[in-house]
C-alpha cells in the first residue's frame, strides 16, 4: 500500500492547554519532567497534538 505520510502542524501551549484542560504552568511542568513531548522551534515551545495525546495515554 502506498499511503502518504500525514504531516502535522505544530501547535502552541495555549492550544494544548485548552485541548486537554490544564493550566500553562502544569503543561510546562509536564514538559520539563518529560511526561509530554515538546519541541523548540525558533526559540518557542511547540507541541504536536498526536504526541501529546499519545503521551497522556501512557501516563
Amino acid at each position: 500500500m502506498n499511503e502518504k505520510p500525514i504531516i502535522e502542524k505544530p501547535v502552541t501551549a495555549p492550544y494544548v492547554c485548552k485541548m486537554i484542560g490544564v493550566s500553562r504552568p502544569a503543561l510546562h511542568k509536564w514538559s520539563k519532567a518529560g511526561l509530554v513531548r515538546s519541541h523548540k522551534i525558533g526559540g518557542k515551545l511547540f507541541y504536536f497534538q498526536s504526541e501529546v495525546m499519545e503521551d497522556l495515554r501512557k501516563c
